[in-house]
């Protein structure tokens, strides 16, 4: 099972590869001078039996780009990180010995804030040790009696 910290990391180093000069924020944002990426992600699991879960996980990638002297934020700037960021997420995000397509993504500008989203949508498999499972061997043979009588596995 891929885990949410592994997707994060993931991701945080497609952004540092990327935009080598910015700074990536999971937890607490602090101002800064320099452009730089927040990034939320938003999970939701299904459960299809004991073995297997369908995972949904959202993520948006917030690119915050500083002010000038006049308070003015570069659209070329942020429209430049939006193309960006669509080429190297899209269509195939590699997370560890995964390879999750990301069919399609969303990129909204609301007051100088870019907010770049798509959906990781993926079908997980927890393993036993994973899950707690208890290991038991096969049974080899078996001796039932029934009413005083032995069953055997001929009868």
């Amino acid at each position: 099972m891929i885990t949410l910290r592994e997707i994060k990391a993931g991701i945080t180093a497609v952004l540092k590869k990327n935009f080598q000069t910015y700074k990536v924020h999971f937890d607490n944002v602090e101002k800064s001078d320099a452009p730089y990426f927040y990034v939320e992600l938003m999970p939701t699991a299904t459960t299809v039996d004991d073995v297997y879960s369908d995972r949904l996980i959202q993520v948006d990638i917030t690119y915050i780009h500083p002010q000038d002297s006049m308070g003015r934020v570069s659209r070329t700037a942020v429209y430049d990180v939006a193309d960006t960021l669509d080429r190297v997420f899209r269509p195939v995000l590699a997370i560890k010995d995964r390879h999750i397509t990301i069919l399609d993504a969303e990129m909204t500008i609301v007051d100088d804030i870019l907010h770049y989203i798509f959906n990781l949508d993926f079908r997980d498999a927890w393993t036993d040790e994973e899950a707690g499972r208890i290991q038991y061997e096969l049974m080899q043979s078996l001796q039932l009696q029934v009413n005083g009588t032995d069953l055997t596995e001929e009868d």
